[in-house]
């Protein structure tokens, strides 16, 4: 028998009333807001794709990762995408990460959070949220 610690991983979820008091989240309550959510370590990430090209405002991935009692923003450029949801896995692919804030962090500070922030991310796929489309996500960094 193994005595390897099994960890429950970050899984997209629709954050409880409850907790949009306890992290002070800037959502309304009843809504039906996802996050994605480990909350063995009390990880969270929200967030999502903002601007939109045909509006001449260009995309990036704002999202919030809140690690060890302290959220951090992340502010990421959008790489290459399935171009249609029917595409089988559809890809996601995060190109580089713009800004980090509070950008006052250390170097191991940064590499813990990037790690983490990969690994939700992954869970996120596309909308983090559990739906029919895509069928199946698979999330790629160039960073």
């Amino acid at each position: 028998m193994s005595s390897a610690v099994q960890t429950m991983a970050f899984k997209n979820e629709v954050v409880s009333d409850a907790d949009i008091d306890r992290y002070n989240l800037p959502f309304q309550k009843g809504d039906g807001r996802w996050w994605t959510r480990d909350a063995e370590r009390d990880y969270y990430l929200w967030g999502g794709l903002s601007g939109n090209p045909a509006y001449g405002t260009e995309q990036e991935g704002r999202f919030y990762l809140y690690v060890d009692g302290a959220v951090y923003g992340f502010i990421l450029e959008p790489g290459e995408f399935s171009a249609s949801l029917k595409t089988i896995p559809y890809i996601v692919c995060w190109e580089q990460i713009l800004r980090i804030f509070p950008h006052l962090i250390s170097p191991q500070k940064e590499y813990q959070l990037v790690t983490i922030l990969k690994e939700a991310l992954t869970e996120y796929g596309l909308y983090g949220e559990i739906n029919t489309w895509p069928v199946e996500t698979q999330v790629k960094f160039n960073f």
